[in-house]
Parts: structure tokens; sequence; C-alpha cells
């Protein structure tokens, strides 16, 4: 009896064995030993940069028209705040700055501003600043008083909802009541302006280009040459509130 119940678990311990081992040479056939098992998930492709055209005015028809409105709403606000060079709209604005000068000079400016639009594509403006000057050293000054008066007039060549481009002359006009606040000359010069909206930054790009030369004027002064170029950013944070950083 017990040597009929071992051959019998003696030949399942065989049967099992031999399929186990059976088994496992099935599975292992299946890869050759030492190649690398291929991963299950795919790595999704790269994605394509979107072209520029696509960034500027949008990739789908919504988004296109929703960057042109916003196109309009920058240009509209920049020409009501007076911060777009190229608007045809007439206003009068008092503004104040201050400068400080490597040379210890320091000047406050308030500049009083009128616009006058002739027609809806002409325009003519006329910046009057007064001044206070204050420089600190050796045969220094502490003065004030009005500073030349600059005339603009110019007209808008070509406006889209894109870009504007505004073109003109500039002539300055000696009327600086001290010697020190002006240059003593009359100049007249070309000048331009280009305007572009950012719709996606909420801002109003605009560089500015100034030509002065001299015509006339004190001739004890010196003649006068010299060209000014600035560009800024003006963002229009809400229908009330906006700032410009400016780069000259």
């Amino acid at each position: 009896m017990r040597v009929g119940l071992l051959s019998a678990l003696g030949a399942l311990w065989a049967v099992c064995s031999g399929t186990g081992s059976l088994s496992i040479a099935a599975a292992r056939s299946e890869k050759p030993p030492g190649e690398p098992v291929a991963e299950s998930a795919e790595e999704p492709p790269e994605g394509k940069r979107r072209p520029l055209r696509e960034l500027l005015y949008g990739a789908t028809p919504e988004e296109r028209e929703r960057l042109a409105e916003e196109r309009r709403r920058l240009s509209a606000a920049a020409a009501a705040f007076g911060t777009d060079p190229t608007a045809i709209i007439g206003y009068y604005q008092l503004t104040y700055g201050h400068n400080a000068f490597t040379n210890n000079l320091r000047l406050d400016t308030a500049t009083a501003e009128v616009r006058l639009p002739i027609t809806p594509n002409w325009l003519l403006r006329v910046t009057l600043p007064y001044v206070w000057a204050d420089l600190n050293q050796p045969r220094g000054f502490t003065t004030n008083g009005p500073s030349d008066t600059v005339v603009r007039t110019g007209g808008r060549l070509y406006a889209s909802p894109n870009v504007a481009l505004f073109v003109g002359t500039d002539a300055s006009i000696p009327t600086a009541a001290k010697k020190e606040l002006g240059t003593g000359k009359y100049t007249l010069g070309p000048g331009g302006a280009v305007a572009v909206p950012m719709p996606r930054a909420r801002s109003l790009f605009f560089t500015v280009i100034q030509d002065f030369n001299s015509v006339g004027g004190d001739p004890s002064r010196a003649n006068i040459h010299f060209m000014q170029v600035q560009s800024a950013v003006n963002t229009i944070w809400s229908e009330r509130w906006w700032s410009t950083a400016f780069v000259t």
C-alpha cells in the first residue's frame, strides 16, 4: 500500500515538473535570450511649433476675429488716452515729468499739449513746456520758466487694424524765457511714427522718429542737428488705467 502511494506521488511530481519545464521553455522561446523587451506604450510624436502668422493673427476663424476685435479696442483706447502718436484726434492735456542727468542736472517739466485735427487725416499739435532746472555743480544754476515751443503737423499716410503710419514735420520756436531753458534756435525737420497693436499683450507698440536742424535764431548759439528715436509699449489695463514704458 505504501509502495503504491509513493509511486503515485512520484509520478504526479514528475508530470508537474515536466509540465512546468515545458511551460517555461515555451515562454522563453518567444524572445531570444538577452534581447530587451519592447515597451508597450509608444511615445507621442513631438508637437510642432505654431507658425508666426498663427501667433499674430490666430489659428481659427474665432481666434482671428477675437484678436482683430482686440486690436480695434487697443487702438481706440490709446487714441482716447492720447498715447497713440499716429492718432488723428483732438484733445488737450497737461503732463509732468522728472529727469536726472549724469552731469547732476535735474529737470522738472510741466508740459501743456494741444492737438487739433485739421482734417480726418491731418493734425496740428502744439507743445509748450514749463521747466524747473537745477544744475548742482560749479557754475551751476537754479532757474525756471517756459522753454521752447514745439509744433508738429502731419497726417496718417496708412492705417489698418494691424499697423498705422504717421508722417509729418516738427518745428521748434525759441520761446524760452531764459538762455539756460532753451536752444535759442529755430529748428525744422521731418518726423514720423508707426504704431502696431499687440492684442495678446493688451498693448500698443510704437516708435517715433524726429530729426531737428537749426534754420535760424540767435547767431551766438551753436547750430543744432540731432535725431531722436523713441520706442514705447503702451499697455491698456482698463478703461481708465494705462502705463507706458519708453526707450530712447
